[in-house]
This record gives structure tokens, sequence and C-alpha cells, in this order.
């Protein structure tokens, strides 16, 4: 008796040690159905999954840490130096485009008509300046120097309609964009402007910020918009929102994440702001560290990540800790929040018949998790497929499942994929793959064993054999 349960343990031992060799473990096999049930091995890995994670200046190419977004900050200086004449090719070699499309890394974009400097500046056009008729404020605080322009003004938003449009045809189309964050309007396009004692810059109210608003919605129809805080225009038109002092509690908690779960009153304008509580489950949470580094300390880590959840944050910067060195004091801390931000999917189980027909469908059926904190924001097909014993595809299908739903938690998949009539039996390896559009191939790495060296995942086998 001793000597039988002694074999079973080793038994039992030698199965665990190939199950962890090959990536998933048989559970168990449903007589009355015939079905068979694999769980991969979850990674605990960081993965470098777009439209998520880290996001760099488009400037430079100086990132250490992961990423597969990059900013880029565009000032209608600098897009339209003489009226009409718009220096597209100038501004795509400044920021990078030809090198972060050979990359896979997408761009975030944001048009400022105010950016503080060391120096005195304008960064609206020589041109548009004289056109308003010189009206605005030009300021000099702790802050940063420059030129606050005349929101109000009928020409100044006559022009910027002018340039939106411009921009979308030039982007609106194209897959390197991202997203587009409504900048325009205040201090570095963050919708605010200087209301204190040391300066009062006046801030436009809704019937004249919801003109420049409604340029994006009116062009930008193909890009997801993402604005700095809750306004009406932004919750009837879906759009996202951008925390750009994330790491300080009062800023975050107090904040942003009032803002949008309670609404709230601008102190800016006194207007009455709607909540927006759901907003992350349509279109993303992003926005940029208060300080590069300070909110990633090991006396901080546990308040960023907390913000991060309450917040569904998908990306943060430029303004973040990319360019440290691997493997230094921030390393940890770095890997747990770019494991905790974004999307993260694990199939927990998979099951399928273990034989199925030529001619006839396997049906298959997936535990999956997103351990994340946000959904995926774009509608990339899923696809189920079989691989013979070469590594071959010999079957593939795209399942009806919506990846944009696969909320944080749990959820079922359920799909059928088709044996092809002319299948030599034998036995065949079930796979799973998000497709990327552009390519066609898969693009969204999962965090569980069973990868292949294409982006598929190997989900156990099942024996095929002759059909009727």
């Amino acid at each position: 008796m001793r000597r039988r349960r002694l074999t079973m343990i080793a038994v039992i031992c030698l199965v665990a040690g190939l199950t962890s060799l090959f990536g998933y473990r048989y559970i168990s096999a449903d007589r009355t159905t015939d079905r068979v049930a694999y769980m991969p091995a979850e990674t605990d890995q960081v993965l470098a999954n777009p439209y998520m994670g880290f996001v760099v200046d488009a400037k430079y190419d100086d990132a250490k840490q992961p990423f597969r977004l990059a900013h880029a900050n565009l000032t209608w200086r600098e897009l339209e130096p003489d009226k009409g004449k718009y220096a597209f090719d100038a501004i795509e070699k400044k920021f990078n485009f030809r090198l972060w499309k050979e990359r896979g890394v997408k761009l975030v974009m944001r048009v400022v008509l105010d950016y503080p400097r060391d120096t005195s500046h304008m960064d609206i056009p020589d041109w548009l300046y004289e056109e308003i008729g010189k009206s605005g404020e030009w300021y000099d605080t702790d802050y940063g120097k420059g030129f606050s322009p005349d929101y109000t003004s009928p020409v100044l938003i006559e022009n910027h309609e002018r340039l939106i449009r411009a921009l979308s045809e030039r982007y609106n189309n194209d897959p390197l964009i991202a997203f587009v964050q409504l900048g325009s309007i205040g201090h570095w396009g963050e919708w605010h402007t200087r209301n204190d004692d040391e300066l009062r810059i006046p801030f436009p109210k809704e019937p004249i910020s919801d003109q420049y608003a409604g340029h994006y919605v009116r062009y930008f129809t193909n890009k997801h918009l993402m604005m700095r805080r809750p306004h009406e225009i932004a919750l009837k038109n879906g759009m996202g929102l951008f925390n750009d002092a994330f790491g300080k509690r009062e800023s975050t908690v107090d904040g942003f994440l009032r803002w949008y779960t309670e609404g709230y009153t601008s102190w800016l304008t006194g207007e009455k702001e709607p909540a927006m509580p759901d907003f992350w489950t349509k279109a993303p949470s992003g926005g940029e560290f208060a300080s590069e580094k300070k909110y990633m300390g090991d006396s901080s880590m546990e308040e960023t990540l907390r913000q991060a959840r309450l917040t569904h944050v998908s990306m943060m910067g430029p303004n973040a800790p990319a360019r440290e060195k691997p493997g230094g004091p921030l390393q940890s801390n770095i890997d747990r929040f770019l494991k905790t931000i974004g999307y993260r999917f694990v199939i927990a189980k998979a099951s399928h018949e273990k034989e199925a027909k030529t001619g006839d469908r396997l049906n298959v059926t997936i535990s999956l998790v997103n351990r994340g904190v946000a959904p995926f924001y774009f509608s990339w097909p899923f696809e189920l497929s079989l691989a013979d014993s070469n590594g071959e595809i010999v079957a593939k299908a795209t399942s009806k499942a919506d990846i944009r739903q696969w909320l944080p938690g749990e959820r079922q998949v359920s799909d059928k994929l088709p044996i092809p009539s002319g299948l030599k039996p034998g036995e065949y390896t079930v796979h799973a793959a998000i497709l990327d559009p552009e390519t066609g191939k898969p693009g969204i790495d999962f965090a569980i064993d069973g990868r292949r060296a294409d982006g598929r995942y190997a989900l156990g086998t099942v024996t095929v054999i002759p059909g009727k």
C-alpha cells in the first residue's frame, strides 16, 4: 500500500514537471461530454503590449524601459509658421514618426498654444498674433514665461478650426496616431490658466471652450479623444481623460478621481461639470507623473498603485521613469507598476472535445481573466487555430468575441473552430491569439506560458478523426 502511494506521488510529480515544461496543465476529462480542459501556467513578466504602459517623449530615443507609446506636443507655431502652410514634414521628422512606425510604437498627440518655458516666447505663430490684434496675456510666473492668447477671439477660433481640420486630413486615418489629447486651451494644453493672487488669466466659459473641443469631435472621427477633466462635451462624446498630476494624492484622489466620479464646479469659470464615472470602460485614462521618479520610490509605491487602480490608468508619460536603467533601484517598483496598469489578459482555462471529426467543428470554451485595471480599446479580432505536428497552422477562425468588453475581472469566451474536411487525421494543437488588424498577425501577449514564436498560445491538443 505504501509503495503504491509512493508510486502515485512520483507519477504526480512527473506530470507536474512535464506540465510546467510545456506551459500548460491537463486538468480533467469529462466522460459524459468527452471534453478535456487545460490550464496554462500564468507568468509574472512585464508585457510590452500595445496602447498601454509608459509613454515616452517622441523627440528622443533614449528610453531604457519597455514602451509602446510616444507623446508629441505640437505647438501651433511649429505646425503653421505661415498661414495655410503646414510644416508636417518638419514636425514628423522632429518627433521621429518614421522611427516609431518601424518599431511598432504609436503616438499620443496634443496641440499646444501656450507652453510655459524659461524664456519669454509665443507658441502661436506671429501671423496669428497679429490677426488676433495681439490680444492675450504675457506672463512671467514661478512656473515659466509665455503668452496666453485670448481664447474668446473669433479670429482665433476660426483659425483653430482650420488647423484641426488640416491635422485630421493628415492623421485621422493614420494608424500611427493612437490617441488625440484635447490641448489647445490653457497652459501646456491642460485646460487651465493661472488664476491666483499672483496672476489672473481669464479662462473661457463653455460656450467658447466647447467650440475648441467641438473641432476635435467634428474632424477626428477615427481617434479616441481625451480631455484633461470632465466636461459635458466629453461625456456626450465618450472621451477619455488624462491626469497630468498623477502620483500626488491631493491632485489625483482629491482632484481627478473626485471630478470624474462625482462631478465638480470649475474653479476657473464657476460652471458645474458632470461626472463621468464609467468613462474608462470605453476610452482610456492616462496622464503623466507629477514628478518623474518621486512616486516610484518604496515609500510611495503602494499609494501609486492604489491611484492607478482607482483611476484605471492605461498609460503614463512622457513625465515617467522610462529612462531608468534596467536593474536599477527602481526596477522592481517599475515592474509592479507596468504589470498593474492597462490590460493584462490571462487564459485561466481552456476546454474542448477530446476528439473532433473532419468537416465538423471544435467547441472551445475559454475562461479569461483581465488582471489589469482597464480594457483594450480597439476592435482587434480574437483567433482560434489548429497547428499540426510541424507547427503549421492548418485551420483558423475569428471568434465573435469583442475584446473591448474584457473589463477587469473574469469572463468566458465560447466559439467554434471548423475542422477542414480534408485534414489528415492525427493530433493537433489548439491555439489562441489576438490579431493586429494592421499586420494580420498576433499582436497582444497573454500573461501565460505556451507562446509560440509567431505570438500564438498553445491550449492543449485535440485528436482529429475521419468524418462520415
